[in-house]
């Protein structure tokens, strides 16, 4: 009975991506602001074809930096953004037409890399840490780093350094005592003989890291394309995490890893952070609120539920797509 249950699942769904993908696609762009692992299983969907099979023609281009990706889809070259939480919520909170739809990483997963001479908070004191640069993702993971350490700033000299190639460069020529970084990069470091200190994947609990976003106006407008986008992602997660040996492939190619051992390793960390059903974090927007309250006082007024819309989300639920698509292999 399950099994002509799954087939039957299986049976809908390929009759409606059939029937999506016959139709004339529709031109969405969309882009990405880094090229991490939080991006995989875009890329996946763009590769696997899947953005296709749901009636889009989405080929995602690479936008540098947060910032720059939330001014394009607010002036409207970029119709879905996956981006930052926090210069998507910068620009919203100033009454800039951009919305948060969804999420792809509601944690924050860096690890704290150092030498292996650094065994514990005693070695680090007095010591540098370097990060890419003041109010980032690695900053942030920076602070939680350091108070699982029983540490404070005071303690040690976080240095921004720019990408993970400087800083990497900057822990093996031991200018730096340990770096903020996340997986592949972990892995080779460790390959290495460095060693992850702290690991804040889980210590972070629900802290925002990259988002969905698009503008109000093209949501009001697009609802159907906005659906397909979400219906393709969710479908891309779904075969990312149940096809690890294609996913692992199509990662390393992405992100130019040499071995794959080291994407493997960055897959089965990630594959633990990707939500099912894409939802933003209501909980982390209001962390990302709450810091930037501390250079706007106006921003306190301002609620996480006001920067969001998960009527497309909402809508998918309700029509049991997620339910149907878990059941399937």
């Amino acid at each position: 009975m399950m099994k002509r249950l799954a087939l039957a699942v299986a049976g809908c769904v390929l009759g409606a991506t059939a029937a999506m993908a016959q139709a004339p696609l529709t031109k969405v762009r969309v882009a990405y602001d880094g090229f991490s692992m939080t991006s995989a299983p875009m890329i996946y969907a763009d590769k696997q074809g899947i953005f296709r099979k749901f009636g889009l023609d989405a080929a995602p281009v690479f936008v540098e930096g947060g910032s720059t990706l939330t001014q394009a889809v607010v002036g409207g070259s970029i119709d879905i953004a996956q981006n930052g939480y926090t210069p998507a919520a910068g620009a919203a909170v100033q009454g800039a037409d951009i919305v948060f739809i969804g999420g792809i990483s509601n944690k924050l997963p860096f690890q704290l890399v150092v030498k292996a001479s650094v065994k514990g908070a005693a070695e680090l004191k007095g010591q540098s840490v370097a990060i890419s640069r003041y109010g980032s993702s690695t900053d942030t993971a920076a602070d939680f780093a350091l108070k699982h350490l029983g540490l404070t700033r005071n303690d040690v000299a976080v240095r921004q350094l720019g990408g993970p190639a400087t800083r990497n460069a900057a822990l093996i020529s031991g200018q730096v005592a340990g770096t903020m970084e996340q997986y592949p990069d972990t892995g080779q470091l460790e390959q290495q003989g460095y060693r992850v200190l702290v690991d804040v994947t889980d210590l972070a609990g629900d802290y925002p890291n990259t988002s969905y976003t698009t503008s109000r106006t093209f949501l009001k407008k697009n609802p159907e394309a906005v659906k397909r986008f979400f219906m393709a992602m969710a479908t891309a997660v779904h075969e990312f995490k149940r096809n690890p040996d294609l996913a692992v492939k199509l990662t390393q190619e992405f992100l130019k890893v040499k071995e794959a051992p080291l994407a493997k390793a960055a897959y089965d960390v990630y594959v633990k952070v990707y939500p099912d059903d894409l939802r933003p974090s209501l909980a982390g927007i209001g962390l990302v609120l709450t810091e930037l309250a501390k250079q706007d006082a106006k921003v306190a007024k301002v609620k996480p539920e006001d920067l969001v819309d998960t009527s497309i989300l909402d809508a998918l639920a309700r029509e049991g797509f997620f339910a149907r698509l878990a059941e399937t292999h």
